[in-house]
């Protein structure tokens, strides 16, 4: 009995946390999940040894109980191309990919979007997220633009978009600290007043949206506007940071991001 589950990642084009609505475009950095039963339980993060496996384990139980499985021992490998704890939603499309596998292994089906619920319930129930990242894990799985409502959990929106070079800026800071939602929250009437603008105007708002996270996390600012001088589209905080995203015209990503960072990724939109 094995399996194997895919997801992506993504970038914030506005933030959930201070209204309720956010926004999220998917990119194509994967993680991969392999699942197949064992004799002992053993989970491995591929390069990541002190990330905890909490939410995976979690993931698994939920998804077992909610096909009315008994629990088993298991061999879990997840591998990851998205770095942990920056603004990438990497918890997110671990869900994503650990729930496929787990249903793959068992030859189970679910509809996508009760697979996403699922792994935003998990993500909560490990207080690995603020507002449940429903916005992040729909971006992951489905990419293009994704708008929700992360208080009901649903869809209000998704687009195809043109496809951009996606510069993930790494300002080597040191593990986020958690900041306050009352915090973020002040802002809630400012992004209300932007969210109708997301679905015509997504790169002003992903630059408008960082500025804004920028100033309550501390000094990433300034990244994002050398990104945007150098010839980005957009720019501004991913999540809540430290990562900058900046997105760029098909083929110009590298060249721009040679101009302003010196530790970068360089990926595309989904």
């Amino acid at each position: 009995m094995k399996g194997h589950g895919r997801s992506y990642g993504a970038i914030s084009v506005m933030n959930a946390i201070p209204c309720g609505i956010g926004s999220t475009i998917g990119i194509e950095l994967t993680t991969d999940v392999e699942f197949s039963d064992s004799d002992t339980t053993t989970i491995t993060l591929v390069d990541r040894p002190d990330v905890d496996t909490k939410l995976v384990r979690t993931c698994v139980k939920r998804t077992l109980e909610s096909i009315d499985q008994e629990p088993i021992d298991y061999s879990l490998k997840v591998i990851s191309e998205i770095p942990p704890s920056i603004g990438l939603k990497s918890s997110s499309s671990v869900c994503n990919a650990t729930i496929s596998a787990v249903l793959d292994a068992l030859g189970e089906r679910m509809e996508m979007l009760d697979i996403i619920r699922l792994g935003v319930r998990c993500a909560r129930e490990c207080n690995v997220t603020v507002t449940g990242s429903f916005d992040d894990a729909c971006g992951c799985e489905y990419g293009g633009l994704v708008i929700t409502d992360n208080k009901n959990d649903d869809i209000i929106n998704r687009m195809r978009i043109p496809e951009y070079d996606v510069i993930i800026c790494l300002p080597g800071s040191p593990p986020k600290e958690k900041i306050p939602k009352e915090k973020y929250t002040v802002l809630s009437d400012m992004f209300q007043a932007m969210a109708p603008s997301i679905e015509s105007d997504y790169l002003n708002v992903l630059t408008e949206n960082g500025r804004y996270i920028g100033r309550i996390i501390g000094d990433t600012s300034d990244l994002a506007e050398s990104a945007l001088k150098a010839g980005a589209l957009a720019a501004g905080v991913s999540g809540t940071g430290p990562a900058i995203a900046a997105l760029t015209e098909k083929g110009k990503g590298k060249e721009i991001a040679d101009r302003f960072c010196s530790n970068y990724i360089l990926t595309r939109t989904r």
